[in-house]
């Protein structure tokens, strides 16, 4: 498919940013101290609609994977969810998804054996999609800050840059510059058991 690079107008950048913002405001961080419970709760937030109307369409349609027993989704695949996206500026549609593993605290926080584990999902996610992404999550004066980092750049070993999570997807996601548009993937992991991902990779192997 080919690839788009959507620029909308202010309205609908600000819209998707407030969208983003309010699914993280509306958490209280005391509510779910552990990462799965807070990642589901996040992706379960940013579930729906940012932006319909007139200058286009941005919905989104998040999974949180399996992550319990030695073949569940997160182990064989090295993501905790997916961000899958629908786009469109009235025009062109694009369906989008996005791997990710989330960690709470920062990276550089990370133990030796927490980096190396990291590095493995990282693998994991890059044999399907070519850009994962690992998104960190800070906590500062009982205030969580998630932010979305390149997988590959922790891969490469070189300097990242966490981007704020509503930074990222107006810069990444609604200008469609990140994402798979692959429909077998995009359809397959919206399955929390990657079931269809993992036929998918069999018939590709």
């Amino acid at each position: 498919m080919p690839r788009h690079a959507f620029k909308f107008p202010g309205v609908v950048v600000e819209a998707v940013r407030a969208h983003v913002q309010r699914a993280i405001d509306g958490l209280d961080p005391t509510r779910y101290r552990q990462e799965p419970n807070y990642t589901a709760a996040l992706i379960g937030r940013l579930e729906g609609s940012a932006y319909k109307g007139p200058l286009g369409e941005v919905t989104f349609a998040n999974t949180v994977y399996d992550d319990r027993g030695a073949n569940s989704a997160e182990k064989l695949f090295g993501a905790d969810h997916a961000i899958t996206a629908t786009i469109s500026d009235g025009k062109v549609k694009i369906h989008k998804a996005i791997l990710v593993q989330a960690k709470l605290g920062s990276i550089e926080s990370l133990t030796n054996a927490e980096r190396e584990l990291l590095r493995e999902q990282i693998i994991k996610m890059k044999n399907v999609l070519p850009a994962p992404k690992v998104m960190e999550i800070p906590e500062y004066n009982g205030r969580r800050f998630p932010a979305m980092v390149s997988g590959n750049r922790i891969l490469d070993g070189a300097d990242y840059f966490p981007m704020q999570l509503a930074d990222y997807f107006v810069a990444r996601v609604i200008t469609t510059l990140d994402g798979c548009t692959n429909p077998n993937v995009v359809a397959a992991v919206k399955d929390s058991s990657l079931r269809q991902l993992r036929v998918y990779a069999r018939i590709e192997a």
